[in-house]
């Protein structure tokens, strides 16, 4: 059996005023969909590994090509 790959993903990390926009992969364990960081801007605080997202804000998009990505709708909070 053939393992499908991982769904891409689109988020927004917020530290105090700033935010910057980060990809990812979702990858779900037991009943939880977690986004875990592919590509980050240079300047941006370094986030956990993986981020727990609520699969309610995700929206599936396609880009120029027809690729299909996620859109996280919210910002993940980073101290």
């Amino acid at each position: 059996m053939q393992q499908e790959e991982p769904s891409s993903v689109v988020f927004r990390v917020r530290f105090g005023r700033e935010h910057f926009t980060c990809k990812g992969h979702l990858v779900r364990e037991g009943g939880i969909v977690y986004a875990v960081v592919d590509e980050m801007p240079d300047d941006c605080p370094f986030p956990p590994d993986q981020v727990k997202l609520e699969e309610s804000d995700l929206e599936l998009k396609y880009d120029e090509n027809g690729g299909a990505y996620y859109q996280h709708h919210g910002f993940i909070f980073v101290y």
